[in-house]
């Protein structure tokens, strides 16, 4: 049984015509009846996040939540009533054994494709409280050892460099451009991350290094590729600095971690992590930190606090009282 905080209040399903989105502009019917294709409403709202300039990651998993309603209600958007959306809440909760996180999300991207269509039944629906974990990171010995197992790949080492030293998130650092390198000051800038924010990251002498090899070894084999015999067009180069996907980048840091020794599972985030405690347990200012990985708030930067455990324990060795 749902809990209170999800159980949105029964309603009659009110048509109204013509619908208004959120943007004040009169839309056009949903569907016709008995033609109702729930593709035809994944793809409008798709257009709607994307007129929004929603990040491709927020297009791709609000539109899944999309198809996985539809799949489950079997009946247009306008038909759906309250209890169509408590039960599949409640079967997301029940059968699928969602977590809190995945349930958020998913009432996040139900209230927004609503929204979107004028209706606003699905604000009824509270999103749960999120768990606030803390975040898993590498020591820096670890850390150390992922290097050394992609220093054979320049292309490897480069990336795992630019994540280790510039606190990069996966995303950002699949779609860096060329032109984003800044080595004339060793600055990276990272164009539109989380929050459609620009900031500038620090580049490392020892990520500047790896990044410069990267370039070299990169350059000689477009060369090879150029001059390869039969080959009439050459490819033409990528202007981003690392052309791979996001599934690549994962499957690069996990082969680093098997290769290094490390048991547990190693994700791209985790070096962010790992980044963001090292510096706060080597005495950098919390607003530095905030600012090199693009937190709106300090307040996201805290949590980092609650893991240098390190610093903590030799700050109550020195405070703690005689009883």
């Amino acid at each position: 049984m749902a809990t209170a905080a999800f159980r949105a209040r029964a309603e009659p399903v009110v048509r109204r015509s013509p619908r208004t989105n959120p943007t004040g502009a009169a839309s056009a019917p949903l569907t016709d009846v008995g033609r109702f294709d729930p593709e035809e409403t994944v793809r409008r709202f798709e257009r709607y996040l994307r007129s929004q300039e929603r990040s491709p990651c927020t297009v791709k998993q609000y539109t899944h939540i999309a198809r996985m309603f539809f799949a489950f209600v079997r009946k247009p958007i306008e038909e759906v009533g309250a209890r169509d959306l408590d039960a599949f809440r409640e079967h997301l909760a029940i059968q699928r054994r969602y977590s809190k996180n995945s349930l958020y999300t998913t009432i996040r991207g139900l209230t927004c494709m609503f929204r979107s269509f004028g209706l606003g039944i699905a604000d009824q629906l509270e999103p749960p409280r999120r768990p606030e974990r803390l975040p898993r990171y590498l020591n820096e010995e670890e850390m150390h050892r992922l290097f050394e197992a992609v220093a054979p790949s320049p292309r490897d080492s480069a990336m795992i460099h630019v994540l280790g030293y510039g606190g990069l998130r996966v995303g950002e650092l699949c779609h860096t451009e060329l032109d984003d390198l800044d080595l004339d000051r060793n600055v990276l800038h990272v164009r539109s991350g989380k929050g459609d924010k620009d900031r500038e990251v620090v580049l490392d002498e020892r990520a500047r290094a790896a990044i410069d090899r990267y370039l070299a070894d990169r350059a000689t084999r477009a060369e090879k590729d150029t001059d390869a015999p039969g080959r009439a067009i050459a490819r033409t180069p990528s202007s981003r600095l690392f052309p791979v996907g996001p599934v690549t980048v994962e499957r690069v840091v996990r082969s680093a971690a098997r290769t290094a020794g490390i048991e547990r599972r190693v994700t791209p985030h985790m070096l962010r992590h790992s980044l963001a405690t090292a510096l706060l347990a080597r005495g950098c200012d919390i607003r530095y930190i905030q600012k090199l990985l693009g937190h709106a708030s300090v307040a996201t930067t805290q949590i980092y606090t609650h893991v240098d455990t390190q610093s903590l324990r030799a700050a109550y060795e020195r405070a703690k009282p005689g009883y």
